[in-house]
Parts: C-alpha cells; sequence; structure tokens
C-alpha cells in the first residue's frame, strides 16, 4: 500500500510515518504550499505515482473537496483542536475517513449523520531513556500547560451577557467532563458572544455552537482552571506555561520546554506532574499524560471521561476529581515507594 502524506509542519510527523512503515506502508511526504495551489499539486501527484490513500494530520477541506472529486480515499487524523476546516460542508464528502482524538467531537459529527468518523485518540512514541535509575527524585510537582492563546472577549460584552458567560465559566470549571457551554449558551448571550468575537459567517449554522466553544470558551474556561488551581498550589508547583500566573507568588515560571527530550527529562525527573486537561469543555486524552508515561514519569491527572477507556482509575493511572483528592494522592503516592511502582 502506498500513501501520500500531505505535510503541513506538524510537531510529530516523522513519528507517523515511522509508524507507518513500520507497519509495511510506503509513504510519500507531499508539503502543500497553499491552499489555492492544492488541486494541481494533488493532481500530478496522482496521475505520476501509484497511490492508495490521501492522508493529513488535521482535516483540510480543500484536500478533501479534491478527493471526492476524482473518488479517492482522504484519511485525516484530527490532533491540533480546533480545526476549523470540520466545521464546513467537507465533513459529508463520502471520500473522508476522518479520526478525532476527542470523542465529545466525535460524538457531535457523528450525531450530524457524518458517519465514517471514528474516536482515535492521540499517541506517542516512547522513547529510549537510559540510566533512569540515576535521576534523583524531588517531593514537588511539575505543572505543564498547554493550550490555545485566543481568550474570549468578556470585557466587551454587555454586561448581561458578561454575567451569564462568566456564571458559565464558572459552572464548567467546577463541574468537569459537562456541557454547561454549550448546552446553556442561547438566545441573546449567544448572539452577543458572537457579535463580539466576530465568528465567521461561513461556518455552518448547525455547528455554531461547537466552533464558539471550541474556539473562544474552552481556553477561557482552560486558563480559569489553571489559574484556580496554580494559586492553591502555589508552594509546590513548577510552571511550564505561557500563560500569565503573576499572582503565584512562590512558583517558578518557566517557557513550556518545545524540545521532547528535555520535557522528557523534566518528568521523569518530578515526582508527579500535574496533567490538566487542554480542553475542559471536551474529553480526549491530554497528549502530556502519554508523554509523562513515555518519559518514566508520574502523571496525576484531573479526571477525565476518555481515560476510563484505556486506563484503571487508580491501577493503571492516579486521577484527581477535585482539591481534597489531590492532596490525598500526592500524600498517598508520595510516602508508599511500593504504591507508586505498581
Amino acid at each position: 500500500m502506498e500513501l501520500l502524506y500531505i505535510t503541513w509542519g506538524y510537531p510529530w510527523d516523522d513519528a507517523i510515518i515511522r509508524a507507518f512503515e513500520r507497519s509495511g506502508i510506503t509513504v510519500r511526504q507531499l508539503a502543500l504550499p497553499a491552499e489555492s495551489e492544492a488541486e494541481h499539486i494533488l493532481k500530478q501527484q496522482l496521475q505520476n505515482h501509484d497511490t492508495d490513500l490521501v492522508f493529513s494530520v488535521n482535516f483540510f477541506k480543500c484536500i478533501s473537496h479534491f478527493c471526492q472529486q476524482e473518488q479517492f480515499p482522504y484519511a485525516s487524523w484530527v490532533l491540533s483542536l480546533p480545526n476549523f476546516d470540520l466545521y464546513t460542508d467537507a465533513v459529508w464528502n463520502p471520500c473522508n475517513y476522518i479520526g478525532i482524538c476527542d470523542s465529545y467531537l466525535t460524538e457531535q459529527l457523528l450525531k450530524k449523520e457524518i458517519r465514517k468518523v471514528y474516536f482515535l485518540p492521540d499517541a506517542i512514541e516512547a522513547p529510549v531513556i537510559s540510566a533512569l535509575d540515576t535521576v534523583p527524585l524531588y517531593r514537588e510537582a511539575c505543572f505543564i500547560g498547554d493550550y490555545p492563546q485566543q481568550t474570549l472577549k468578556l470585557h466587551d460584552l454587555p454586561l448581561y451577557s458578561r454575567g451569564y458567560v462568566e456564571a458559565f465559566l464558572h459552572a464548567q470549571r467546577v463541574l468537569p467532563g459537562t456541557y454547561i457551554l454549550e448546552d446553556g449558551l442561547l438566545g441573546r448571550v449567544y448572539q452577543d458572544v458572537s457579535a463580539v468575537n466576530s465568528i465567521p459567517d461561513k461556518i455552518l449554522p448547525d455547528f455554531h455552537k461547537l466552533y464558539l466553544a471550541d474556539y473562544y470558551l474552552a481556553p477561557s474556561c482552560t486558563a480559569l482552571q489553571q489559574t484556580i488551581f496554580m494559586q492553591n498550589y502555589e508552594n509546590i508547583i513548577t510552571i511550564y506555561s505561557d500563560s500569565d500566573f503573576s499572582r503565584c507568588r512562590q512558583c517558578t515560571k518557566l517557557p513550556f520546554p518545545t524540545d521532547p527530550s528535555v520535557r522528557n527529562r523534566i518528568y521523569a525527573e518530578k515526582e508527579f506532574t500535574v496533567v490538566l486537561a487542554p480542553h475542559v469543555l471536551h474529553n480526549g486524552i491530554p497528549r502530556q499524560t502519554l508523554e509523562v508515561i513515555a518519559a518514566g514519569g508520574f502523571p496525576i491527572c484531573a479526571m477525565q471521561k476518555d481515560y476510563s477507556y484505556f486506563f484503571k482509575d487508580g491501577e493503571t493511572l492516579a486521577c484527581f476529581h477535585d482539591s481534597a483528592e489531590f492532596n490525598r494522592l500526592v500524600v498517598a503516592y508520595g510516602n508508599d515507594p511500593e504504591k507508586r511502582e505498581h
């Protein structure tokens, strides 16, 4: 089987390609310089080579429309959210096979009768780490944050709508796993938020609320959750994030390390790595959870529904639902090496 892999600079392209090749698939890489040139370049590639499948990380409407026109299968793996092209009519093209790392978004698209959509969580190559026994453990936690920088323009909203949105954000923070924003953002409040944040008119009407929550409210809610968490545990957390935690007086603030080897070293050195979901509105497994495990570190995670598909809480993964349970787990695992090892 020969696969045409469309590249756009995703950091883990090489690892995905290695996984395809280990499965016996021949991979050719193609970078599309611009959407306007996609059809011409793709047609040329498919005419000059024997290709069985076009593949890309994230879903692209221009590729989907071309493959639908040519009756050619197009597979995509959505690993970066929001993926704006998912909110266009291209998702209904029969040529598509769309894997999505977020189960909630997968369920929403299936409800739209888009049939070839699959829940496909993120993955990671396990690095080879030598001499891990020589790495000292410290009684401290490492907080790893990674989420979009777009924030909701709350201050520009009318007072009426701002009050409702702030209430939704607070409720969403304390009730993870529910869909307060999607269910509650209606009528006048929705119209105000849409107008202030200039949501594109091309987005399909029946996707409006999902788009709004994914693109604007999820990052704001995540930032709120993380800020409050950091204020409560500022004496034991080392922050690796681009966000503003200036009110956390005793924290060490460092930029998020983009070099995987640096991150792996951090994960292995810390006694705990606290993983908060990058999208608290939805589910999915944060990539950081898998990175910490692969590096030989110990993740302690804010509970999400999707963890239960792949892990047993308390046996193969340590999860907390609230601050009291977080404290209990830190004490329990910190004082019981055998339990940690198990």
